[in-house]
């Protein structure tokens, strides 16, 4: 028998301890679960507060992207506006069946 085992046989076994040698062959399941709790409780407050910060940055990108289709709205009503307003004046430049050509802006009429 070596020391080892004669430590053994006298003092006796405790889980995780081995008594007269001072040595701390692991540590209890108990104070495992403890740390492993504070580390996971840890975690989640970390990813508790990557999620609120990428929330609010949703939220400023949402309203960021409703103004910009607001915008892009009314730049399609004002394309829309002035193609109807090219419409009208190609359609009143072009030659009438008289032989003239006719242009008509606010109501006044000129001929050649």
């Amino acid at each position: 028998m070596n020391e080892f085992e004669i430590s053994i046989d006298v003092l006796g076994r405790r889980p995780g301890y081995l008594k007269g040698y001072g040595i701390h062959l692991r540590g209890s399941s108990s104070t495992r679960s403890i740390a492993k709790s504070a580390e996971r409780d840890a975690e989640v407050v970390a990813l508790k507060e990557t999620v609120a910060v990428q929330a609010e940055q949703i939220a400023s990108q949402a309203e960021q992207m409703k103004a910009q289709a607001e915008r892009m709205n009314a730049q399609a009503q004002k394309t829309t506006d002035l193609e109807a307003l090219m419409h009208q004046l190609f359609a009143r430049s072009q030659p009438r069946a008289s032989g003239g050509y006719s242009c008509e802006l606010s109501g006044n009429s000129v001929r050649s």
